[in-house]
């Protein structure tokens, strides 16, 4: 990930009901806070959220801004708030900031909570829940111990040789969704190829298809700065038929395509590629979006016949 710019270091201070407690704080410094982290030894604790939007004000009001939450989590975590403001008025560096923020973990909305050592690797994603402060907080740290356990593997893995060090490294890799593992540990997983070359741990297929699928993500971004769509689905269809593609990877390439085809103006090609995601699998979490956006495009045209003389 590029080094972010340095900004005005932003505290907010949280008062707790206890008198005379040390109050924590959050900050909107990435910057500062990834110095803070890794002087202090501390993960970081990345909030994304919208301060108008209603679910994020009762997540700050039930959870966040509890002191609970904050004394314990605040021992482990160094707390970031990088928030996303109705009217888009932020600072310009504080901005740039949290996009690139966004863009590099994948944020689709709010809030959403991303855990990450200090050398900004990802160990672990949550969101707003239901739920009380205690058992809210219990989950931040029962995450942050597992991270912790599987970056010691990562590590110990650097010390061991053959079979050992493959089996460090694949306990050392987090379960993340989407390929988000291969992304910030695709060193770990050419590591455990080079090292079993016979698939001994039967990792081959799965890390193979995540690198795959993340270099194929960065070519769409690259041709998408420059709007060539026609490439861009040209680049689809060739991964979809080389890799051979099948189930939710399948689908998520549909959605890629419709995407663009979206851009293009082209409505029954979005439609054709929205309706075999649906096929595939309508209760996947692709399928539902698939099946939300042709619900859309079908309230729109009956809408659009209705206004028509």
């Amino acid at each position: 990930m590029k080094p972010l710019p340095l900004i005005i270091f932003l505290v907010f201070s949280l008062s707790l009901s206890s008198p005379g407690q040390e109050k924590a704080a959050w900050t909107e410094d990435y910057a500062v806070a990834v110095e803070e982290a890794k002087q202090q030894q501390k993960s970081l604790f990345l909030l994304f959220t919208g301060d108008w939007i209603p679910l994020c004000q009762k997540f700050d009001s039930d959870i966040l801004n509890t002191e609970h939450f904050l004394e314990n989590v605040s021992e482990h975590f160094v707390l970031v708030r990088l928030n996303f403001p109705e009217d888009n008025q932020l600072p310009k560096n504080l901005a740039s900031q949290n996009q690139l923020l966004k863009d590099a973990y994948r944020i689709r909305g709010f809030p959403a909570i991303v855990l990450t050592h200090s050398d900004g690797k990802p160990f672990g994603l949550n969101g707003f829940q239901p739920v009380t402060p205690e058992v809210f907080t219990q989950q931040i740290l029962d995450m942050n111990e597992i991270g912790e356990q599987k970056q010691a593997s990562r590590e110990a893995a650097d010390e061991l040789e053959g079979a050992e060090m493959v089996e460090a490294l694949i306990e050392g890799i987090p379960e993340l969704p989407g390929n988000m593992a291969a992304r910030y540990f695709g060193e770990e997983m050419k590591r455990i190829l080079a090292a079993d070359p016979e698939n001994t741990f039967g990792k081959a297929n799965e890390f193979v298809e995540m690198m795959d699928d993340v270099q194929y993500s960065k070519a769409m971004q690259l041709l998408a700065k420059d709007s060539q769509w026609d490439k861009m689905i040209e680049l689809t269809d060739s991964y979809i038929s080389e890799r051979k593609l099948e189930g939710g990877m399948l689908q998520k390439a549909l959605l890629n395509k419709s995407s663009v085809q979206a851009q293009m103006g082209s409505l029954r090609g979005r439609i054709e590629s929205l309706l075999r995601v649906v096929e595939i699998d309508v209760d996947s979490g692709y399928g539902q979006e698939a099946q939300r956006q042709l619900d859309e495009l079908k309230s729109e045209k009956s809408s659009q016949e209705s206004e028509e003389p």
